[in-house]
């Protein structure tokens, strides 16, 4: 607006100039010079004129970095105001908020394999499953033998001339190591007991094989020896019995078998170290009861 003013004034000017005689006029002022400074004047009029309606009187012009400024802010003002609104999902926003929680074909091929594991399951138990015993002793007697996640219950008729139990049907062991905890129900029946056969075998629907045996004596503490099913006795070098701890209250029992060694621990006690001449070669794990107690076996590992 300013270069306009004085634009028009530098006009004006001339034209009084030229009029009043302060600039020397052409040696005849003719009509045409009339009509020219006529037109100045007029075209400077409407520069004047236009560029006082552009804005408002005593407004100055934006400065130019405000006018710069504005555009590049404007596009960031409706994109903040529809981030809060819900937009129509895409395909791949649908796929990114909604994920399978159901393993895909390579993760279940995983996890079918033994001692894997699929992404999305939860670690394998270490310990053996009650499912995979194979009761035995039925034709004996009647008994009930109930498998319930990592427990096996064995209730055993009152006798004490036959024992009943389970075998582990689809594992063979030549030298390891069994551990389990136990809990014996008081018998009916003087001598009442648990066998731990490593490697054991049936014959005659009877466990047979080396025994570390755990049963309540004539005193009535529980003790633990040496001895070769199907009959029990007192075998092997070392041997002889050892007593334990209350087995009528739940204990950590350990039973191991290298070469013709046998020992056990109960509650992390020592009970007892035997050798037989020879070695047993393998077997599988046998579990037998007897004497009408009901024998509370759980989280058997094998290693």
């Amino acid at each position: 607006m300013t270069d306009g003013i004085a634009l028009a004034l530098l006009l004006l000017g001339v034209s009084l100039g030229v009029v009043g005689n302060w600039i020397k006029p052409p040696q005849k002022l003719t009509d045409r010079w009339i009509v020219g400074i006529f037109a100045v004047l007029l075209v400077g009029a409407s520069i004047f004129t236009f560029l006082e309606g552009r804005l408002p009187a005593g407004q100055s012009a934006p400065p130019q970095a405000d006018t710069t400024t504005v555009p590049a802010q404007a596009p960031t003002v409706p994109v903040q105001a529809s981030a809060s609104a819900t937009p129509t999902p895409t395909a791949s926003a649908r796929q990114s908020t909604s994920p399978k929680t159901t393993p895909g074909p390579a993760t279940r091929s995983a996890a079918g394999r033994p001692g894997a594991t699929g992404k999305n399951e939860p670690p394998r138990s270490p310990y053996v499953a009650a499912s995979s015993f194979q009761r035995f002793g039925g034709t004996h007697g009647p008994f009930s033998l109930v498998a319930n996640g990592t427990a096996l219950r064995i209730d055993t008729p009152d006798s004490i001339e036959s024992q009943w139990g389970a075998y582990l049907k689809d594992h063979m062991m030549c030298d390891g190591t069994v551990e389990f905890d136990v809990r014996l129900g008081a018998g009916t029946v003087d001598y009442y007991g648990l066998a731990v056969l490593p490697r054991g075998g049936l014959d005659n629907d009877q466990a047979t094989g080396d025994a570390i045996i755990l049963y309540l004596d004539s005193d009535g503490t529980f003790i633990a020896k040496f001895s070769s099913l199907p009959t029990p006795g007192v075998g092997g070098v070392g041997g002889g019995s050892y007593p334990v701890a209350d087995l009528r209250q739940t204990r950590h029992v350990v039973v191991s078998a290298r070469g013709s060694t046998y020992s056990v621990k109960v509650d992390g006690i020592p009970a007892g170290e035997f050798a037989e001449t020879e070695s047993a070669g393998c077997g599988k794990l046998t579990l037998a009861a007897w004497g009408g107690t009901t024998a509370h076996i759980e989280d058997i590992l094998m290693r």
